[in-house]
């Protein structure tokens, strides 16, 4: 069974999905600015009819000096039940929210690697997601996602949209009055490490960044494809021999 995206919700406060098929796997996407708190990990959100549990949540990346910090929380929930999901999410001054439905998951154990990566109070164009190790079968769901903040902000940072073979979920340009969010996914067919760099034009003084990727489980599943070990066809002295 392939991995397919089913259905996005996208916004500013608690989001809901309605027509979850049952089995299915929910992801969600947090992308917040804080005034405080910024060594602790965006709480996991909860939902209605459900339980979500953190796959990557690290500590926020500074701006505006030590204490204001960007941060970004990837979130998911397995083998969901059937109807309506409502999350509540760790409210902020500023936050940004993504819930996807995907099918064909794994049922259990679905969260394979993961990476989270940060970059504070620079004036910087691009952040790294971190490299994940290598991914455990054939088949996975990759989700990225970025926080982006500044003191002096832009109404449009310019985002290269898409990141290299991502399909965008949300994209928020503005980190003046908002903050700046890039949430994407993409469907892999063969093992390895997974990775992804946003960019952007915009420079601006004491940038705080903060990235993550997580890679989730198909339920396919599967190592790398191993080609056929040859058999010749079986002849026997003194009868006749078929051609292949």
């Amino acid at each position: 069974m392939a991995i397919v995206a089913v259905q996005t919700v996208t916004g500013t406060g608690n989001l809901t999905l309605n027509g979850v098929v049952s089995g299915n796997t929910l992801i969600a996407e947090q992308s917040s600015f804080r005034n405080t708190g910024t060594t602790t990990a965006i709480a996991v959100p909860t939902d209605t009819n459900g339980t979500f549990v953190g796959s990557i949540a690290g500590t926020g990346a500074l701006c505006i000096g030590s204490i204001r910090a960007s941060i970004v929380g990837v979130f998911y929930a397995v083998n969901a039940a059937s109807g309506t999901h409502t999350l509540t999410f760790e409210a902020n001054p500023s936050s940004n929210q993504t819930l996807s439905e995907f099918s064909g998951m794994a049922t259990a154990s679905v969260l394979d690697v993961s990476a989270t990566a940060k970059t504070e109070n620079s004036d910087i164009t691009s952040q790294v997601t971190g490299t994940t190790g290598t991914t455990a079968q054939n088949d996975e769901l990759i989700i990225i996602a970025l926080s982006l903040a500044a003191p002096d902000g832009s109404a449009d940072v310019t985002f290269t949209d898409p990141v290299s073979g991502f399909t965008t979920l949300q994209k928020v340009p503005n980190d003046l009055t908002d903050i700046a969010t890039f949430h994407a996914y993409k469907i892999v067919a063969a093992t390895g490490t997974q990775a992804a760099t946003f960019n952007w034009t915009a420079h601006e003084t004491n940038m705080g960044a903060h990235a993550a990727i997580a890679a989730f489980k198909g339920a396919a599943g599967g190592a790398a494809a191993r080609a056929p070990r040859y058999r010749p066809f079986p002849y026997k002295p003194g009868s006749p021999r078929e051609l292949r």
